[in-house]
């Protein structure tokens, strides 16, 4: 998920492209924390923090926040969850300092994007979403929306305004693009 989103997970994080590699590794001691791991990029941080399979609860969240070595620097935290989230817990991730997204862990069992029937999505950076907002003559709004809690939305991190390129191609669709605005 993380290298489709642009960052290089496999270097920086040591972890195995193989599953093979993966599950020798880390089959015979499942803690959660030998998962954890921070990916730079060039414009912002991610650590992504494995969570164990207890319910998670204002200490659970408030540990993990104390475990967080480079806060300044950090933009992104992904907590991968097995279970539950108290609501408590919740509004304290609210109040970090840089955006949490939590991803169950079922969610990443399979690639969504890499199923045979799924169109490719290309993320549009700013200048080229004005590019096609001029070229067609559109105002943002005026888009084909897709949510920000949309499957393909969560999975590639995007964010309120960021526009998405949609191609479709197939026996039954021979090629088609199409835009859609999160919101």
């Amino acid at each position: 998920m993380l290298q489709d989103r642009g960052y290089d997970a496999i270097q920086h994080a040591n972890i195995s492209p193989s599953l093979t590699e993966f599950c020798s590794r880390f089959s015979q001691n499942p803690n959660p924390q030998t998962l954890d791991f921070c990916v730079p990029h060039l414009s912002n941080t991610v650590q992504v923090v494995f969570v164990g399979p207890k319910e998670i609860r204002k200490g659970t969240v408030n540990e993990i926040c104390s475990q967080i070595a480079d806060k300044g620097s950090l933009k992104w935290l992904i907590l991968v969850v097995k279970s539950k989230m108290t609501s408590f817990a919740k509004k304290d991730l609210e109040n970090f300092p840089f955006k949490v997204e939590t991803i169950k862990i079922d969610d990443l069992l399979v690639n969504i994007t890499k199923h045979v029937l799924q169109p490719k999505y290309e993320i549009l950076t700013d200048d080229e979403k004005q590019a096609l907002l001029t070229k067609h003559n559109l105002d943002e709004k005026q888009l084909p929306h897709m949510l920000k809690t949309d499957t393909i939305a969560r999975y590639y991190g995007l964010e309120k305004g960021q526009v998405v390129k949609i191609t479709h191609s197939g026996p039954v669709v021979n090629f088609d693009v199409s835009y859609r605005c999160v919101v």
